[in-house]
């Protein structure tokens, strides 16, 4: 008997560990959330630098790197910093045919760009905020071209269903 518990204990126990995860549309809170973040962002830089986002790419990876050097968006401001990781998922929607959804899986929901026919997702939204969190250096060109790779070797992936 106690073995053929420990038999099913071992076949069932990779089931348990399986990581399940599926992506839902985004939904029109998280779009209000998503244009509230860069909002405020595009204000702070506004206020406090005179210039806004959205004329390219290398101007807005700037003047992120700007507003985080110049420490006018403190590590504790998860908001603000996770509306920096927005504006470099638009960037990286926009390049590379991606689109936003909400990942879900057993930690939790998240926002999240999808590639297409692929079962990856990449998060663009917490990759500043996680590293200014614990005070880490912060390069955000590196970032972005960092998640550029993710996604290029996401779309070279052959998926057999």
């Amino acid at each position: 008997m106690r073995f053929l518990a420990i038999v099913i204990l071992f076949v069932l126990a990779p089931l348990s560990i399986a990581d399940t995860w599926r992506t839902d549309p985004i939904t029109p809170m998280d779009e209000r959330y998503m244009e509230n973040s860069r909002k405020a962002l595009n204000d702070l830089a506004r206020i406090e630098l005179g210039r806004s986002f959205g004329e390219s790419r290398e101007n807005d990876l700037r003047l992120i790197q700007t507003l985080l050097d110049r420490k006018l968006v403190k590590g504790d401001e998860t908001a603000l910093l996770q509306g920096m990781g927005i504006i470099l998922g638009d960037h990286l929607r926009k390049d590379h045919n991606l689109k936003w959804v909400i990942y879900i899986d057993r930690v939790g929901r998240s926002r999240a760009l999808e590639v297409p026919f692929k079962d990856e997702a990449i998060f663009p939204v917490t990759q500043i905020s996680s590293r200014a969190a614990v005070g880490g250096e912060i390069d955000v060109t590196a970032i972005y071209t960092r998640l550029e790779a993710e996604i290029a070797r996401a779309k070279k992936k052959i998926i057999v269903r």
